[in-house]
């Protein structure tokens, strides 16, 4: 069971200062009036855990992608989702610890939704496992298949990914 718990916003104006980098308003908004907690997957990293997530990463130096691999990376995803028997889709295979992003939600079995704090992508959302990286999106309530996730787009905020996750997790709950 998740417990969501109020960040203190002196200490996530820490952790922007220690980070170097500013949160986008809807995630630092929702960490001070709702907190880290419950979320999608494993749930949503509190400031200690973010900051340790973020000790390999520098998130204060240019994010490598660009509007244009988002839409290039997105447009493939949607054409795998549409073939299913095309394979596992990978993403942008690079190395797992980019500049410019922190973790906010940890996926599980190497995986992890991650912020995107500089560059003209800051505010976007990505999934990132050991296969590659792609924006984020949401699982759907209800059996996998083709129709499993939510598309948010190629630049989804971290609202639209919350709102995705929150509408389809109180669908689970309704008979």
């Amino acid at each position: 069971m998740y417990r969501s718990q109020p960040q203190d916003e002196a200490e996530v104006a820490a952790a922007e200062a220690d980070l170097g980098v500013e949160f986008p308003a809807d995630y630092r908004d929702f960490l001070c009036r709702v907190g880290a907690g419950a979320g999608p997957d494993h749930g949503l990293l509190d400031m200690t855990e973010l900051r340790e997530w973020a000790e390999d990463l520098k998130p204060a130096e240019e994010f490598p992608f660009t509007a244009a691999d988002a839409h290039r990376v997105h447009q493939e995803w949607r054409d795998r989702v549409r073939d299913p028997d095309g394979g596992w889709f990978k993403g942008i295979e690079v190395r797992s610890d980019l500049p410019g992003c922190v973790a906010i939600s940890e996926q599980g079995c190497s995986g992890f939704t991650m912020l995107v704090t500089t560059g003209e992508l800051a505010g976007s959302l990505w999934d990132m496992d050991e296969w590659g990286w792609m924006p984020a999106h949401a699982d759907r309530a209800g059996s996998p298949g083709p129709d499993e996730v939510i598309d948010l787009g190629p630049t989804p905020t971290f609202e639209a990914w919350y709102d995705a996750w929150l509408t389809e997790s109180l669908k689970r709950l309704s008979p």
